[in-house]
């Protein structure tokens, strides 16, 4: 037997691992089985920078204000129901406005994206938001802060180097460390387009949100599946995927998401509120979490802030958030953010 060899089973034997050390393995096993299910539910925070691209200022409040409202409104209901949220956040919010500096990716944009003019020497209140970051900071003892891009640019290894890659997340650190933000540890991809891992990886992160989880019989078909997929975007009719955690020999913790809280097309989502049925799509996800609470699994559900733009938005979440308050009451489920989970599983 060789040393690798010898290593290798002494460290089994004592429980002495590194990240580098595990295979393909689940959290759960016989030796060490959850006590309860868990729930994620992660807030991707960025204001008009998702859509820098393709700035619609009509999804958007004039001054911002809504969506500053629907943050601290979601932090009340948090705090309300005892449920951890990781907060995914864009760099640039942590400024009040344009610091022209040094290293700028925003500059390319210029003549490009017609957002540059908001943007570049400017303090438009939709894309910046130190207000917000101080917020957070104050009220988040419990949450999670997580990258979520400096400029929210899109991390398809395709059309982004691993120089830009670098140069987002150190300069998002600079920014957060400028706050006195703890060193994060999770990330949440610019429109869940995973890319350079190991990148990420060398910067001390250790988990991140991979795309959403489907179903592996009818919806891994060619044609049917392809259908059935463009019917769930419409109407949210199957209950979100629950799962284990696996944990890679390299690489950082993948948790993907279960299902987005306002992925259903909201011109049905808006009919069903006409017709009186406007738990129709949440119903659906509550059975998920049952699920993951009864199998002792993970369901990961997310939103963005600005997607609560009516009372019957937060009912919806009230709801959810009842049923999953009931069921950490009753010790069946647990509610972390995602570093924590990550953290937990390396640890098993």
């Amino acid at each position: 037997m060789d040393l690798a060899r010898i290593c290798f089973k002494v460290k089994e034997r004592l429980g002495i691992w590194t990240r580098k050390e595990f295979g393909i393995m689940t959290m759960v096993t016989e030796e060490n089985k959850a006590s309860t299910g868990y729930f994620l539910f992660s807030l991707d925070t960025e204001l008009a920078w998702g859509h820098f691209d393709n700035f619609r200022p009509g999804i958007f409040s004039p001054d911002g204000q809504r969506e500053r409202y629907a943050i601290r409104r979601l932090l009340d209901m948090l705090d309300e129901f005892g449920i951890v949220a990781t907060w995914a956040v864009v760099g640039h919010l942590f400024y009040t406005k344009c610091e022209k500096c040094e290293i700028c990716p925003v500059l390319e944009w210029k003549g490009k994206y017609n957002s540059y003019n908001d943007i570049y020497d400017a303090n438009s209140p939709l894309w910046y938001g130190a207000d917000i970051i101080r917020t957070l900071i104050q009220r988040s003892g419990r949450h999670e802060i997580a990258f979520h891009g400096y400029t929210h640019r899109i991390f398809d290894e395709n059309t982004f180097s691993r120089e830009d890659a670098r140069v987002e997340i150190t300069e998002w650190l600079r920014v957060t460390q400028s706050m006195q933000v703890a060193h994060p540890r999770t990330v949440v991809f610019p429109r869940n387009k995973v890319g350079h891992l190991d990148v990420f990886e060398a910067h001390g992160f250790v988990c991140y949100r991979g795309d959403e989880l489907l179903p592996r019989d009818y919806y891994s078909l060619p044609l049917i599946g392809k259908f059935l997929n463009r019917i769930d975007l419409i109407t949210q009719f199957r209950t979100p995927q629950i799962y284990n955690v696996e944990i890679n020999r390299t690489g950082l913790i993948n948790l993907p998401a279960s299902r987005g809280l306002f992925t259903i097309n909201r011109k049905f989502d808006m009919l069903l509120d006409r017709l009186n049925l406007r738990n129709f799509h949440i119903q659906r996800i509550i059975r998920g979490v049952e699920k993951a609470a009864k199998e002792k699994k993970i369901i990961h559900i997310y939103a963005h802030p600005f997607e609560f733009r009516a009372e019957r938005d937060f009912e919806k979440l009230r709801r959810l958030f009842e049923f999953v308050a009931d069921q950490i009451k009753n010790n069946r489920l647990q509610s972390v953010s995602m570093a924590t989970l990550a953290e937990t599983a390396l640890r098993s």
